[in-house]
């Protein structure tokens, strides 16, 4: 902390400062803790001078250190507030000594009533002897069980019945617990704290990949290999499709679908369906495709149905979703296939008018293709074209063994015959 000498700030920079202090500060005011009684006694009073030039009076909850960011710090109202290091100029500090002789001395010359030990309880709260505080207030309660002011400090509430009891009692005879500040019931805790416990493994074993995947192509990659191909903790999924994510070598990225592959939940296949159609590169898509025939079957197959949509994919996209399940032969993607012959896509085309004569360039397909950028004065339209899609035909080749080409009237009428009338239902298949 810098004490003694200080900075002339100019008039506008420093208000800057300060109303950037003062919101910070109210923001964390809003998300504090209401702290009524602690057992907690580090001192009768510390008071932050802030470099805005403000000044807040109370007790820090634990003891500040040179290496801290942050300071926790429990104001004179009672109020547990976090507060960056950076804000604070200075720390003035009441000894906790010269705090309590003061206490003692007046204690010592109370009067053990109930209006003595009330008057000295204001003075522990102003002072922020909150341990004491509390002491004085149930001696009041041991000379007159029924004073208002003691049962309402300590949190006490008349019941119907009319006895008195504290919020905290009535929610334990609710069965239930209190936990980070909050009544819940036993079930909400232990499945809170499997929760968090949950969320600490994922993070943690989230920055080991990312380690581990930096160690790749290094003279330690023995080593990282080892510890990623050893991974079966579902919990291990994040941090594989984060770093999947952020890696640019395709032979790390390679060893990361491979991960997914070997822990198969549901959550990792997801990640591998859509590497194996949404992935530009073809050797990760084909390594994605080998890594989900394990675990081949309805889900697989109706996840790459449903890319064979315009409406769900741009073309080489509806190719690359047929040739998975061209690999798959399920037969119960025959159907979609045929719808899928051909697609219909939206292209924005760029005509203008330059010299006299007008050009056009391709534009951005409605599904998400490139396209080039619009010239001053020229106009754009959006047209409609149908493609043939080649692998959608060779998935439909490798599944029933007979070829059609793109004449979907003929694929409608074999399937028919070869279901016995199925092939009915077979338009809008794909939606």
């Amino acid at each position: 902390m810098v004490h003694g000498a200080k900075t002339k700030i100019k008039p506008q920079t420093k208000m800057k400062r300060r109303n950037k202090t003062y919101i910070s500060l109210f923001f964390t005011v809003m998300m504090a803790t209401f702290i009524i009684c602690s057992p907690i006694q580090l001192s009768a009073a510390d008071i932050l001078v802030l470099k805005s030039g403000g000044r807040v009076q109370g007790q820090f909850v634990t003891p500040p250190t040179a290496e801290d960011v942050t300071y926790r710090f429990r104001t004179s109202d009672g109020i547990v507030i976090e507060i960056r290091s950076e804000e604070v100029a200075e720390i003035e500090k009441k000894g906790v000594q010269s705090g309590l002789e003061e206490y003692e001395q007046k204690k010592a010359e109370m009067k053990d009533t109930v209006e003595g030990n009330l008057e000295m309880a204001r003075w522990c709260a102003e002072n922020q002897f909150l341990s004491q505080r509390k002491a004085h207030y149930e001696r009041v309660l041991e000379l007159d069980s029924e004073n208002l002011d003691a049962r309402r400090a300590l949190g006490y509430k008349k019941m119907l019945d009319g006895e008195w009891r504290t919020s905290d009692a009535e929610m334990e005879e609710q069965g239930k617990v209190k936990y980070k500040g909050r009544w819940i019931s036993t079930q909400e805790k232990e499945l809170m704290e499997k929760q968090a416990e949950e969320k600490n493994k994922t993070k943690k074993m989230a920055a080991n990949i990312k380690k581990w995947v930096k160690m790749l192509g290094t003279a330690k990659e023995e080593s990282a290999l080892a510890e990623l191909e050893s991974l079966r903790d579902p919990l291990a999924v994040p941090g594989i499709q984060k770093a999947y994510e952020s890696e640019k070598r395709p032979a790390a990225r390679k060893v990361l679908i491979k991960c997914l592959g070997r822990i198969g939940t549901q959550m990792a296949l997801n990640s591998l369906l859509q590497i194996a159609v949404d992935e530009k590169d073809e050797e990760l898509r084909l390594t994605a495709l080998d890594n989900l025939m394990p675990h081949k079957g309805v889900g697989v197959t109706d996840y790459f149905i449903m890319r064979l949509s315009p409406k769900k994919s741009t073309n080489p996209q509806i190719n690359q979703a047929a040739y998975a399940l061209g690999e798959l032969k399920d037969t119960s993607a025959i159907p979609a296939l045929i719808e899928a012959l051909v697609t219909t896509h939206k292209f924005q085309v760029v005509t203008g008018n330059q010299n006299g004569q007008t050009t056009a360039g391709a534009g951005r397909s409605s599904t998400g293709g490139g396209g080039m950028g619009f010239s001053m004065g020229s106009s754009v339209k959006t047209v409609s074209q149908s493609i043939q899609n080649q692998e959608v035909l060779d998935a439909l080749k490798k599944i029933t063994n007979v070829n059609f080409m793109y004449d979907k009237t003929s694929w409608i009428h074999w399937y028919q015959q070869s279901t016995g009338g199925a092939g009915a239902t077979i338009r809008h298949h794909v939606e």
